[in-house]
């Protein structure tokens, strides 16, 4: 048996005992059609499923982020594929999930980490997740969801309360409370889309297969003809505002011919499994030749599913032949890693016109696709956000999505982490920082940087060419490099300068150089007044022949101003004058100077305060002779 920390997520449907009673066939053959999206979303993610009981599923994943992700990705899938079904008969899973102990038996899991995650999963909604407090903690700012603080909770079975956090998944198509989105209707309601089938990832910019499994069905309502519409409007209807119309009415078209009739049947087929007649419809639309984003994205991830990435690949590149931006955008997205990037910013770069690039580009960058996102990323996300707000600013997303939920998303997901990299950089969080402290033989600089390193340079002055700090002879876990020394010495006789400092990030990528104005004497007063600040039971000793010694502050008087003492529980205003500060040897004590002091007859108490350079008192610290 292994012990080993673990991040556990636990599920189960909830009223699923009902459910089965009222029609046991359909329930359990829609519940082998969830369980392939739950299993591939958690093999997405990186995860294993380690144990099923029925309705209920625990998995193990290495990363509380992953896991809540993948959470957020089920019951996003999940929650749309239940609008086909009645309030009454739809299944929603419950979701905990926390970090803990656990031991592994021959690929089981046993401890206290999959207790409380089956304990937190029996505390949240159909339909949401609940995560205990070291996964909020290690999740809140890496992924942008709301949290409802359940605070102290008594659950079953454990001796101790846990704090629990919900989290709360909205509905597709919602924006941020208080947003319109203007010159644009609103995004259909659920109940208009009770065939849909396919999710729109966390983030908005993925879109999955919900899985090939087959559902009982209800029977397809074809319909010939729509409503007629007004006179002279048909004219007026633009592509998105057609598909909108028609997911309000509902049902197949006989013979579709245009863009928005081609995807509304193609999500009616997804719906109901029937993926054969959802890719001819997809087809069929892409073989018009438009831009349109969202029904390539869906297509894309069909083909993943039933072909893989070389299927898509294949049939991307075909449709990518010519001009057609949005084909050439989704073949690029049917690569991976590096190659998927490089081709991706090419296009951004060659396409700067065509808007969802950009947002595609960010996601790319962003923190949903990093495992540690570095700052250079970080600043690359954030430029192309700001090119994809800009973009629908000017009114040139629109054109771009059949489907303008999908937009809303987009433009959500842009929004908000365009706020939170907007705080990070405000807040100068990617700055560079060093401290200086004096030795004997010279200066020592440690280098503080905002992220994990693989080199750090520094250049002193005049000096032309920066200089490595060297490597420790220790891998940095977070990089697997060795790791640099953080640590660079100069000369004692350096003046006032300007020292630059520069780093590489885990991607090798240099950072931008900071300049840091360095002033001998304010350096060595701060150095030496923190390392009083640090001790000061050390400041005053009693010695055997009556006096007390004060060589700590003797040696450390660089950082001093003033020094007052006081006897017998006075306050202290007796001036002791230290000898001057020399700044060639700091720590020298001069042959005449005196470290100690003779005490009054009888003193049994003595207090000393000191004013720091700059102004800065100490507290009063109290020494009473040894009895």
């Amino acid at each position: 048996m292994k012990r080993k920390i673990a991040a556990i997520m636990a599920a189960d449907i909830a009223e699923y005992t009902r459910i089965v009673a009222e029609d046991e066939e359909e329930a359990i053959a829609r519940l082998a059609a969830y369980r392939l999206v739950f299993d591939e979303f958690v093999a997405r993610a990186g995860g294993r499923v380690f144990n099923t009981s029925g309705d209920g599923v625990m998995c193990e994943f290495a990363s509380a982020v992953e896991a809540t992700r993948c959470a957020i990705d089920i019951q996003e899938s999940l929650r749309t594929r239940n609008l086909g079904f009645p309030p009454g008969r739809q299944m929603h899973f419950r979701i905990g999930i926390a970090i803990g102990d656990v031991i592994d038996r021959d690929g089981d899991l046993l401890g206290d980490g999959v207790n409380i995650a089956a304990r937190l999963q029996s505390l949240a909604e159909p339909g949401a997740l609940c995560v205990a407090r070291n996964v909020q903690e290690a999740v809140a700012n890496k992924i942008a969801v709301s949290f409802r603080d359940l605070g102290r909770r008594e659950v079953k079975n454990l001796p101790y309360p846990v704090h629990a956090f919900q989290i709360a998944i909205g509905g597709l198509g919602t924006t941020a409370p208080g947003r319109r989105i203007p010159g644009r209707w609103s995004v259909p309601s659920p109940a208009r889309w009770l065939a849909a089938g396919m999710a729109i990832a966390a983030g908005g910019a993925g879109l999955y297969w919900l899985g090939r499994a087959e559902q009982a069905r209800a029977p397809i309502t074809v319909v010939a003809l729509l409503p007629e519409p007004q006179p002279g409007a048909a004219e007026a209807l633009t592509p998105a505002q057609s598909f909108d119309r028609l997911a309000g009415a509902g049902g197949l078209l006989r013979e579709p011919s245009t863009a928005a009739e081609f995807y509304h049947n193609a999500r009616l087929f997804e719906a109901r499994g029937e993926t054969a007649n959802a890719r001819q419809a997809y087809l069929a639309l892409a073989a018009l030749g438009g831009e349109h984003i969202d029904p390539l994205l869906r297509l894309a991830a069909l083909i993943r599913a039933q072909d893989g990435r070389a299927g898509a690949r294949e049939v991307f590149a075909e449709l990518a032949r010519g001009t057609n931006r949005a084909a050439q955008l989704v073949h690029a997205q049917q690569f991976e890693g590096a190659e998927r990037l490089r081709r991706i910013a090419a296009l951004a770069e060659q396409l700067r016109q065509f808007g969802p690039v950009h947002a595609v580009l960010a996601i790319e960058f962003g923190e949903d696709r990093q495992n540690t996102q570095t700052i250079e990323e970080m600043r690359s996300e954030r430029a192309a956000i700001a090119q994809f707000l800009a973009a629908d600013r000017e009114g040139e997303l629109v054109p771009y999505f059949l489907d303008q939920s999908v937009l809303a998303q987009w433009l959500d997901r842009a929004q908000r982490r365009a706020a939170a990299l907007a705080a990070f950089f405000t807040e100068q969080r990617d700055a560079v920082s060093a401290q200086f402290a004096r030795s004997n033989t010279g200066w020592i600089g440690s280098i503080v940087t905002p992220e994990p390193a693989t080199l750090l340079e520094y250049r002193i002055g005049d000096a032309r060419e920066f200089q490595s700090t060297g490597f420790l002879q220790v891998a940095d876990p977070r990089t697997g490099r060795p790791m640099p020394n953080p640590s660079f010495i100069f000369p004692p006789q350096t003046g006032r300068s300007e020292i630059a400092l520069r780093y590489a990030d885990a991607n090798g990528t240099p950072s931008p150089v900071t300049m840091l104005a360095f002033d001998p004497r304010a350096a060595l007063a701060r150095g030496l007044r923190e390392q009083l600040q640090q001790a000061p039971h050390a400041w005053l000793t009693f010695a055997a022949d009556g006096q007390v010694n004060v060589a700590q502050l003797v040696t450390h008087r660089c950082a001093i101003e003033r020094m007052e003492i006081g006897f017998d529980g006075q306050e202290p205003s007796r001036q002791v004058v230290l000898p001057p500060c020399d700044l060639a040897n700091p720590y020298g004590v001069p042959n005449a100077a005196a470290a100690r002091l003779a005490l009054p007859p009888g003193i049994r108490r003595v207090s000393l305060r000191l004013t720091f350079i700059g102004g800065e008192q100490s507290e009063v610290q109290h020494f009473a002779r040894p009895e």
